[in-house]
């Protein structure tokens, strides 16, 4: 048959698409345009030749790295790349919950409680200081009724109360 080998009493074809090129050599299409950039031979259509491209794969590629790819080979291609996909989660997830932690030892980041608690304190401290201005406003200025001073207290009250329904 034209075009076909026979790898192992397997009819393959004599040459792949870089796609199905990747899944006989169980890496990403991403892995074997980083092969063809370091020299894995592609013939001008852009096709692979199966055999010189296994060739190169056992010629170039460093045995300690296709051994740990070689760990996943047993499982199907999809569960392969979920593993590395759900790996690689794992490790963003990691990093970003030690990221929190540091930035929680920083005191860059506080909690949602912690903030809550202090600004309850300022308010209740701006609170008590503004009900507290009628008072020192009639012991510096004797001469105001208390009808005014009154009118002073009730005009603050009403601004905090509206502030305090927003």
């Amino acid at each position: 048959m034209q075009g076909m080998h026979d790898i192992g009493g397997i009819q393959a074809p004599k040459t792949l698409k870089k796609a199905d090129f990747a899944r006989l050599a169980k890496v990403s299409p991403g892995r074997v345009s980083q092969m063809i950039r370091d020299g894995l031979p592609v013939e001008a259509d852009g096709r692979i030749d199966v055999a010189r491209g296994t060739l190169w794969i056992q010629d170039n590629i460093d045995a300690k790295r296709s051994a740990a790819q070689s760990k996943q080979t047993d499982l199907p291609l999809a569960a392969q790349t979920s593993v590395a996909d759900e790996r690689a989660r794992l490790v963003r997830e990691q990093a970003d919950h030690a990221a929190l932690k540091n930035a929680m030892l920083r005191r860059d980041l506080l909690s949602a409680k912690d903030v809550e608690r202090e600004w309850l304190e300022i308010l209740r401290v701006i609170r008590s200081r503004l009900l507290a201005i009628p008072e020192r406003y009639r012991s510096q200025h004797p001469h105001l009724c208390a009808k005014e001073i009154a009118s002073l207290d009730a005009e603050i009250r009403a601004c905090l109360e509206d502030l305090g329904n927003d």
